[in-house]
């Protein structure tokens, strides 16, 4: 004996089990655990083998199983039991607290990055954005719409942290004529002297109407091609070739602008002859193809359908690309007809617009307040002009949207009709680099801009692939204006899924066929510059100045200006062939002394003479007090030849004139004899208007058919002088 027990101290195994045994590592409770659990496992899977087809006793032997097994081995060996959940309950509480400290260091790294993140946003949104860089883009005023719609998407694209990269400005482009000197004069309106006027920024891209209009401009030189660049649509081929890029260097080395093609088509659009809706409810028919094979046969269609057409609404050639192109298919429309005659028929008085977007702005306005569409007119427009017309589209700059199912809209809706020989619109992409401007944020800008319209085309935009094809839109997009949209609104009929792409006439070609076809004009123009004419537009000044007193320089809204942007306008439509001078007058500007400030001796209407009637146009200021009719008319250089002599003026000088029946009875006698072809026009910047008596006697003493007046409205001069040229021809 080792000494007397205890009651405090039983014996070993006599109450309960032996204490646990010190130094047992968690690798071996681990192994015990494992041990128990493959004993159970082995055994549980033989005795479910016997009663496999029965899920249910399946489950109540497993757990009577591993109920019997743990009552034996808790019964038989009580400290190995007490082991293992001590084991096992050592491990979990090991387990927890390392998933906890997973748990806490994820939360923390979370509150880091969200920290972070915050304190960035709060810099960016502190922080104020930088300039965006400005793309410049000269297109056909016929493709304002789209580009410009195409042009939002893409500078909201390219947004960085909600700072704009880029923004880009859309301007229409003057016509072809007016293009091929601005290009040839670094986009200036003369090339000598100091006072050289810009017509507007230069421009950083060109999308021209077409090809042709492209090759019409001067180039001097082209350069290999830089490197292959995939195009945009396919189908058309450029001249140049291929779908490389083209480079074409101005004049000299390194000459101002640089062209290069970057893409030969951005999408198509073919020039259609379109009918409002009465009339086309006589012409459509079922039986009929919707692409006829010339104009000719389409004219014959609409003839046979009982519609009588007067003419064809084209707008004017020299400002418009897309009526220059098609003017050549219009003439050869009526065969055995004169070329003056084709000319009569594509240009009614009443219809004449600078481009389509004006005109069929014109007819969008006659349809809000409750006119009748005209039923004998066809109307010469791109496709998608007239898409975006149907579909109440804002019109570029002339006019905005419009409900398209509304009344009385909907009745002037305009139906397309087609033929082969009309001309396709390609549009190509062409990067302009001018001297001074050429860094590389800019070209890496407009390449930028070219890629964007490659992945989103102007398909989304109402043209055609560069295959003539309507392709199909995503489903679900109704925020862009697929031509689809026509095709549902007019039927599928009317609008052919694919038309023959038929090229355009070189722009010289169609200028040539223009000339030869149009009547000569010959214009003596005489401008008011007396003190009155420096009075805003419509108002009469409380307090004549005086005789010698000279006027500042013209400004917005007064009757100057507003006879300055008509005459410029006017003067730059006129073609090569025509004749123009000009004069002013007033009580200290002689018409007659040919140094005084602004007069231009008449000559024919090429680039150097318009460029000089528009600049001295643009310098002039009013000067002294109203100078006797009788006198200034007297002092117009006229020739023996059939002229037109254009007096603009505010009609006040009229007015005063004290000899008023005196200066009738000169008009009617000897001004009338000297001048046998002369007929006179009077051009009022207002307060006075046709109807004002001085006005009306100053006008017909001239004789009936030889005099007229035209008073200026609030129209676009360029409209009006176009109308104003048309009625001249």
């Amino acid at each position: 004996m080792n000494g007397p027990e205890t009651e405090s101290t039983p014996p070993p195994g006599e109450h309960g089990p032996s204490a646990p045994e010190e130094g047992r590592t968690p690798l071996r409770r681990l192994t015990e655990v494992m041990a128990f659990e493959l004993c159970s496992s082995i055994l549980v899977g033989l005795l479910v083998t016997v009663f496999h087809g029965y899920l249910w006793l399946n489950s109540v032997v497993t757990l009577a199983v591993l109920a019997a097994v743990s009552v034996l081995v808790w019964r038989s060996r009580p400290d190995v039991v007490h082991n293992v959940l001590a084991g096992a309950t050592t491990t979990l509480a090991w387990a927890a607290k390392g998933l906890a400290c997973l748990l806490a260091g994820a939360a923390a790294m979370v509150l880091v990055l969200l920290a972070v993140l915050g304190v960035l946003a709060l810099r960016d949104a502190a922080r104020p954005c930088g300039q965006p860089l400005e793309v410049r883009v000269l297109t056909a005023p016929e493709m304002l719409t789209p580009l410009r719609a195409a042009a939002s998407e893409f500078v909201a694209d390219r947004t960085d942290g909600g700072c704009r990269r880029y923004t880009v400005t859309v301007v229409p482009e003057p016509g072809p004529v007016s293009l091929y000197g601005a290009f040839g004069r670094l986009w200036r309106r003369n090339d000598t002297g100091d006072d050289q006027q810009l017509l507007g920024p230069q421009p950083d891209v060109w999308i021209p109407a077409t090809s042709a209009e492209l090759d019409f401009v001067p180039h001097s030189g082209q350069a290999g091609a830089d490197s292959a660049q995939p195009d945009i649509g396919g189908g058309l081929t450029a001249p140049g070739g291929g779908g490389q890029a083209r480079t074409n260097t101005g004049t000299g080395a390194g000459g101002d602008p640089r062209f290069r093609q970057l893409s030969r088509s951005l999408g198509t659009s073919p020039m259609v002859l379109a009918l409002f809706s009465k009339a086309d409810a006589a012409v459509a028919s079922p039986y009929s193809a919707p692409l006829k094979a010339n104009t000719g046969a389409l004219l014959t269609q609409i003839a046979q359908s009982g519609v009588k057409l007067r003419g064809i609404a084209r707008p004017v050639p020299d400002t418009s690309t897309a009526a220059l192109e098609i003017t050549p298919a219009l003439y050869d429309a009526q065969p055995g007809s004169s070329p003056a005659a084709d000319e009569k028929f594509a240009s009614p008085p009443d219809l004449v617009a600078p481009d389509a977007v004006t005109l069929l702005c014109r007819f969008r306005s006659q349809a809000a307040r409750g006119a009748e569409p005209p039923s004998d007119v066809a109307v010469a427009a791109p496709e998608q002009v007239l898409a975006d017309y149907d579909a109440g589209r804002a019109l570029g700059d002339r006019c905005g949207p419009a409900e398209p199912t509304s009344d009385p809209v909907g009745h002037w809706r305009l139906h397309p009709y087609y033929a082969v020989d009309l001309p396709t619109m390609d549009y190509p992409f062409v990067q302009l680099t001018w001297r001074g401007q050429d860094t590389r944020a800019r070209s890496d800008a407009i390449g930028d801009l070219r890629s964007w319209l490659s992945a989103h085309p102007l398909t989304q935009q109402g043209l055609r692939d560069g295959n003539g094809a309507i392709p199909a839109p995503p489903e679900g997009d109704f925020s862009h204006f697929y031509l689809s949209r026509l095709q549902g609104m007019l039927g599928e009929r009317a609008i052919p899924p694919g038309v023959r792409l038929n090229g355009t006439p070189p722009v010289q070609t169609a200028l040539d066929r223009l000339a030869a076809a149009r009547p000569k004009v010959s214009a003596s123009l005489m401008l008011d510059v007396s003190g009155s004419m420096d009075q805003a537009a419509g108002s009469v000044p409380a307090v004549r100045p005086a005789p010698t007193a000279a006027a500042g320089p013209a400004s917005g809204g007064t009757r100057l200006n507003r006879a300055v942007t008509f005459l410029q306008s006017f003067v730059e439509q006129l073609q090569g062939s025509d004749r123009v001078g000009l004069q002013v007058f007033s009580s200290s500007a002689d018409p007659r002394n040919q140094a005084t400030f602004g007069n231009v001796p008449a000559r024919d209407a090429q680039s150097d003479q318009k460029d000089e009637v528009a600049n001295q146009l643009q310098a002039i200021t009013t000067t002294g007090g109203d100078l006797a009719l009788r006198t200034a008319l007297s002092g117009a250089g006229l020739t023996s030849g059939r002229e037109d002599l254009i007096l603009v003026t505010d009609g006040e000088g009229a007015g005063s004139n004290p000899d008023a029946a005196g200066t009738a009875s000169w008009l009617a006698g000897p001004f009338r004899s000297a001048n046998p072809n002369l007929r006179l026009t009077v051009v009022l910047t207002g307060p006075a208007g046709c109807d004002t008596a001085h006005i009306k006697r100053l006008v017909s003493a001239v004789g009936p058919g030889r005099g007229r007046c035209v008073a200026l409205s609030g129209a676009p001069e360029q409209e009006q002088a176009a109308q104003f040229l048309s009625g001249l021809r």
